[in-house]
């Protein structure tokens, strides 16, 4: 047991000292001033505009002159109409090199920061590097480690929890069955790391959401987070797994759906539908802590039959293990593959320098080494009639906690985007009208409309789109025309989710058609 702690504290080392993970859930998409424009006068407005909502309150928004010294800005504040579009009003400015420093919470409650820089009257020579908040990066690095805490021990302790019902059903040797000793240790690590989880993200909000909401009683903000959400129902649902005096059903249930509740802090609010990517990843979750919980729970019983000197019959063990290491490992990797294909495709998965991508053949190839270690262990038991390699065995749940820590990173890292275009026909008389986007992503994307023979061509083409549940509505845009029955418009899709878009074409002889559908944009990934 003693190795297995080594273990993760040697992992908490690792990510300690590296870099914490990005949170890219809202990409920024444009700048106005642009990162490294020159104005020839001082800019009246600042503004910037992301590929999500934004959270009306955290958000914040700093200006550095050349010397790294603040300048005071009227805001920032959220556009009328659009909640992607931040905006703050600066005084005049002289002439000289500026640093924009933002950050922000996107809808899916992930912080996000960055920063650009532009000049007014000369070029810039260079970004300035604003005066940096040790404390904010101290903050940043601490809730990453205990994220991977609080997910692997919750993992773990599920998969255990599981493991030692069944072994009682099963009627298992009395000693093997009390290695659940140790579960209200991990019951305590669980609860104190969802309260830090839950304090130091709010400390790490824009504008100090942690005296927002006990100092200013700014508590509509526990409700804007989905991440709050999701640790608040993980803290709610230990509490009542201590409740002394439930069937054990209950308890069962409760660790259940804390380890489900993970599926809802990461990507899945940005895919479509929200339900299957969920699905996919609960499974993915519920497999990994039954694996994990198997591999603990042989290593304990190892432990215990050296401690005790008293033989354990492995004969009832194996055949059972051997069964739910297969369940579970085809399921984690069935559960791990439908999740790729449903958030990114093969052809931009493997782009030079996505850290999605490297991590996610990071835990491919852990899982193969645990593949491979599991069926050396278990020919090997089969023959010796017992688990004969310790070593073996804690290589394999090393494996998969690196495996896990992968995971955890990726749920936290931008992925690919899928490249996809989008074609649709309207029929329209004896002709079709087609109109088509090359790209669907978040941005400014080209539209084009073509009115083939033997329509009449339109005098004019306006454009307008929509996104309802954001109370985005656009102006109609003018679409210009580029050829014979063709036209074409650039669409601005300032963020993730269902669109519509109507085409007005209005003709010379004073009539007039309409084209409407609905597209969706897919977000929570890298934004380019």
């Amino acid at each position: 047991m003693r190795r297995i702690v080594l273990c993760w504290i040697i992992l908490l080392m690792l990510i300690g000292t590296g870099s914490p993970p990005a949170f890219a859930h809202a990409g920024l998409l444009a700048t106005t001033p642009r990162d490294g424009q020159v104005v020839q006068t001082s800019p009246g407005e600042i503004t910037l505009e992301f590929s999500e909502p934004l959270e009306e309150g955290l958000i914040d928004l700093k200006l550095y002159d050349g010397n790294g010294r603040p300048i005071a800005l009227a805001g920032p504040i959220l556009a009328a109409g659009d909640a992607s579009r931040m905006r703050a009003e600066p005084p005049k400015l002289p002439d000289g090199t500026y640093t924009v420093v933002w950050s922000v919470v996107s809808e899916d409650g992930h912080p996000v920061n960055g920063s650009f820089s532009f000049s007014v009257g000369r070029s810039a020579s260079g970004t300035i590097a604003p005066v940096s908040d040790g404390t904010s990066a101290l903050i940043d690095r601490t809730l990453a480690v205990i994220r991977y805490v609080v997910e692997g021990t919750l993992l773990l302790g599920a998969g255990l929890h599981w493991l030692s019902w069944l072994g009682r059903r099963r009627g298992w040797p009395e000693g093997v069955r009390e290695i659940g000793r140790g579960r209200r240790a991990v019951w305590f690590v669980l609860v104190a790391g969802l309260i830090a989880e839950g304090l130091l993200y709010l400390a790490a909000l824009p504008g100090n959401g942690l005296a927002s909401v006990f100092q200013k009683g700014q508590w509509t903000i526990l409700g804007q987070s989905p991440f709050l959400g999701m640790v608040g129902a993980q803290l709610a649902l230990m509490l009542l797994a201590a409740v002394p005096g439930m069937v054990e059903g209950w308890y069962l249930v409760m660790w259940a759906l804390a380890v489900g509740a993970l599926a809802f802090g990461g990507h899945a609010w940005g895919i479509q539908p929200v339900w299957l990517a969920a699905s996919f990843r609960i499974l993915h979750l519920f497999a990994l802590a039954l694996w994990l919980g198997a591999l603990t729970y042989l290593l304990l019983a190892m432990r215990w039959e050296r401690k005790a000197g008293a033989a354990i019959e492995w004969g009832p063990f194996r055949r059972f293990f051997v069964r739910l290491a297969l369940l579970a490992s085809a399921t984690a990797l069935l559960s791990g593959a439908a999740m790729t294909v449903q958030q990114t495709d093969w052809a931009v998965l493997w782009t030079k320098g996505q850290t999605w991508s490297v991590l996610l053949g990071l835990k491919v190839t852990l899982t193969a080494v645990m593949l491979v270690l599991a069926i050396t262990q278990t020919l090997r038991w089969r023959k010796h009639g017992r688990l004969t390699s310790p070593a073996l065995l804690r290589w394999e749940w090393g494996a998969g906690a690196l495996a896990l820590l992968a995971g955890v990173w990726m749920s936290q890292s931008a992925y690919p985007l899928p490249v996809t275009s989008y074609t649709k026909t309207f029929p329209a008389g004896d002709a079709q009208v087609v109109v088509q986007i090359p790209r669907v992503a978040p941005g400014t994307q080209i539209m084009t409309i073509e009115f083939p023979a033997p329509m009449t061509e339109p005098r004019q083409v306006l454009v307008q789109v929509s996104k309802p549940d954001a109370a985005v509505n656009r102006q109609p845009i003018p679409a210009e025309r580029t050829g014979t029955g063709r036209y074409q418009a650039d669409i601005p899709f300032s963020m993730y989710g269902t669109w519509t878009y109507r085409i007005d074409a209005a003709f010379h002889n004073g009539t007039h058609a309409e084209f409407t559908d609905t597209l969706f944009i897919p977000g929570g990934g890298e934004t380019r």
